[in-house]
């Protein structure tokens, strides 16, 4: 069974980089809390208009599972942030890997410029109970709804790092 199909799902990205002055933007992520930068926290659970009045208004706006959920993009749509149907916040993923400006953080560590398989060991040390069904593309931690996506296992570093509320990679 499939477990990281629509969750881990890989959205090329063909526009131009937004302009940030060639620098990279680091973002600290709390699993199962909220991203953090400059003087922005946004949380899980916290509510599309709230997140709006902090970053502004999404790049674009998709339509998920036919109106249960939407997702907006950010940052010339390196960041993804997926609200329920009551417009509360379930999952944030970053989506430009090492190759966009957005450097998400983890437990001290640079998501992307870090090895695959040496984040892999980290993240495993932070909660062992882990979907490997898809292992070398697809790497679910479900205690603390952390994803890793890439699209190959020749890729030395991950695509996409994703954070979803309690359970969110947890399937019945």
């Amino acid at each position: 069974e499939e477990t990281c199909d629509l969750r881990c799902e890989y959205f090329e990205i063909k526009a131009n980089k937004f302009n940030y002055g060639g620098s990279r933007m680091r973002i600290e992520v709390f699993p199962l809390e909220k991203i953090k930068f400059d003087d922005k926290e946004i949380l899980l659970g916290m509510k599309a208009d709230k997140v709006q009045e902090l970053l502004g208004k999404p790049d674009r706006i998709f339509e998920n599972y036919g109106g249960e959920s939407y997702r907006h993009f950010y940052f010339n749509s390196e960041l993804g942030l997926d609200f329920d149907k009551d417009g509360k916040l379930e999952f944030i993923e970053f989506l430009a890997g090492i190759e966009g400006i957005l450097r998400p953080y983890i437990y001290g560590i640079s998501v992307f410029e870090t090895d695959a398989d040496e984040l892999i060991e980290i993240m495993t040390g932070h909660d062992n109970e882990v979907d490997d069904s898809e292992a070398d593309f697809c790497y679910s931690f479900l205690n603390s709804s952390i994803g890793l996506w890439r699209e190959n296992d020749e890729e030395k570093h991950w695509t996409t790092l994703g954070i979803g509320m309690r359970d969110y990679y947890k399937y019945e």
